[in-house]
């Protein structure tokens, strides 16, 4: 019998130790911090992104306005060499230009087509500058598909993402076209 309560009494005192309790806490605590902490790196990227995709679409429109630039393919490039942290941003990004009707403003709510890199789908899209000597309004839809920092952060966080898990910068400009 003393045997057991030997074995009992040492049980207890190990039952009681605090030696590892706060090894415990942080295996635990750890990998939330750890997560959250991610998630506001990687969404602090991606608004970054957003930001310098946004001001490289105005600077871009402004020399279009003033009738520098009229083909997609030269805007294409004029707005990937202005936003310097979107990787390989030639390949993923899609311009889309159109008048706007101004008596029924129709066509303001259709989507906009970004590139589905999966597939190796680049949409087609309208680009008509208009004809020139026309007043019209303008609108402009820039679509990049960029890569995430951490592939899970987009589902938590509720970042635009497609189908494939990648973060969708999406940038709308307006202007009218003058005489």
């Amino acid at each position: 019998m003393t045997r057991v309560m030997r074995s009992l009494r040492a049980l207890t005192r190990r039952w009681r130790a605090e030696e590892g309790a706060v090894t415990v806490e942080f295996v635990i605590v750890f990998p939330f911090v750890l997560s959250i902490l991610l998630m506001a790196i990687d969404a602090g990227i991606t608004q970054l992104r957003q930001t310098f995709l946004n001001r490289a679409v105005d600077v871009v429109m402004r020399d279009v306005r003033l009738g520098r630039q009229n083909e997609s393919d030269s805007i294409k490039a004029l707005i990937c060499g202005r936003t310097s942290m979107l990787r390989n941003c030639l390949d993923n990004i899609t311009v889309e230009m159109n008048p706007i009707d101004t008596v029924n403003f129709t066509g303001l709510d259709e989507p906009v087509r970004c590139v589905n890199r999966e597939l190796q789908l680049t949409p087609q899209v309208d680009f008509n500058p208009g004809a020139p000597g026309d007043q019209e309004l303008m609108l402009v839809k820039v679509c990049v598909v960029a890569d995430p920092f951490i592939r899970i952060t987009g589902f938590i966080s509720q970042l635009p993402i497609n189908a494939d898990g990648d973060y969708v910068l999406v940038s709308t400009n307006v202007f009218v076209n003058e005489p």
